[in-house]
């Protein structure tokens, strides 16, 4: 499990911590991995921080839940 806070781009902040996350899994062998994604963003109402999705990396899934 991977935490990250959004700084700039959502969509970079995902690319880049997926491929955290995935290295993370490499290293330990887990079969499953998650990335929180955290949008500080006072001007962004809940609804539109709020998501989750899949991403693969190197042939693994990894959940993404957007906060």
């Amino acid at each position: 499990m991977e935490l990250k806070i959004r700084r700039s781009n959502t969509q970079k902040t995902i690319q880049k911590g997926v491929q955290q996350t995935w290295n993370y899994m490499d290293k330990c062998g887990a079969s499953e991995g998650h990335l929180v994604i955290v949008d500080q963003r006072k001007s962004k109402s809940w609804k539109d921080k709020i998501f989750m999705r899949k991403e693969q990396c190197h042939d693994s899934e990894i959940m993404v839940w957007g906060m």
